[in-house]
């Protein structure tokens, strides 16, 4: 793929995202999307669309653990390092108590299944994907529970307790483990499954994305809010600025030095704003990190991609 084949997918990836936020933030000035409204639909979102999203994409991937242990050992400590890395930032950097939860979520948690993978599979094909599903479920937990530990510490619940129960009963992580579970057994799924989880599953961009429009805060984005704006820049920039060389350094070469490179530098997951909602932390704030963090994003991976193939790096 060349730079401009770069520059025009990331492109393409992006614009209908913001389209249809934009038509959430129309909707909600509107008056045709109610509070009521939105935490209905992130109740929906958590507790079935995100789910069987997440089972049906983990239950089809192929993921051979010893095809590059390196790979999945440097990736999958460098995104958890990266991530835990964000919450001493979070005490320096927020003054405010009850912003640190999803500060550090906005600043950790990056959209890998839409944004990832979908990069991966336009810069190196299938090989690309099936690399970058390798660690994609520890990734995809150890964010989920990370998030919820934060949110509830410095959210309304004002504690860490009980985070093992909400982790256990917690929708999205029993279809991740589910469809990590399938997909390692190999299990035929029947059709009548697959297509209602599908169903399910398309519900649950759409709806995100509305919340999220709806969520909008512009007065805060027209001004250097250090919270929204500190943690895009953690996520997008500084997070593969660090985690690229450190790759390189412990032996990551070529195809998975891109792959690193792309998980790294994915915006932070549109699904934060419903569990923003959920346990106790502010959508607003959640929403305006991601809608930051989508447009960064776009520029971090066309340079980065750019710059990496210019030095023959992967």
């Amino acid at each position: 793929m060349n730079y401009l084949d770069i520059v025009w997918f990331a492109l393409g990836t992006v614009t209908p995202i913001y389209l249809v936020t934009a038509l959430g933030v129309v909707l909600r000035r509107a008056g045709a999307l109610s509070d009521g409204f939105l935490r209905d639909a992130s109740r929906l979102v958590f507790n079935l669309g995100a789910p069987a999203m997440l089972f049906l994409s983990l239950a089809g991937a192929e993921i051979d653990v010893t095809r590059a242990p390196r790979f999945l050992l440097v990736s999958t400590a460098l995104v958890m390092g990266l991530a835990l890395l964000a919450w001493p930032l979070a005490v320096l950097m927020v003054r405010t108590r009850e912003q640190r939860g999803v500060f550090v979520q906005g600043a950790a948690r990056g959209n890998l299944l839409i944004a990832g993978l979908a990069m991966a599979q336009s810069v190196y094909g299938v090989e690309g994907v099936a690399l970058a599903s390798l660690p994609m479920a520890v990734f995809i937990v150890f964010g989920n529970v990370f998030s919820i530990a934060m949110l509830r510490r410095y959210g309304d619940a004002g504690s860490g307790r009980g985070l093992g129960r909400d982790a256990l009963k917690n929708p999205v992580i029993i279809g991740i483990v589910l469809g990590v579970a399938a997909g390692a057994m190999r299990l035929p799924l029947p059709g009548i499954l697959v297509d209602t989880g599908k169903i399910l599953g398309q519900l649950t961009v759409p709806l995100v994305l509305f919340t999220l429009g709806a969520s909008l805060d512009f007065r805060e984005l027209r001004k250097p809010a250090l919270v929204s704006w500190g943690a895009a820049f953690y996520k997008c920039l500084w997070m593969p600025a660090l985690g690229v060389p450190l790759g390189y350094w412990t032996g990551v070469r070529g195809m998975e030095l891109g792959i690193l490179f792309l998980v790294l530098a994915s915006p932070t997951a549109t699904i934060s704003v419903v569990f923003a909602e959920m346990f106790g932390g502010s959508r607003r704030l959640a929403a305006n990190i991601v809608l930051v963090s989508g447009l960064l994003s776009f520029v971090v991976n066309c340079g980065g991609l750019i710059l990496l193939r210019v030095f023959g790096l992967a």
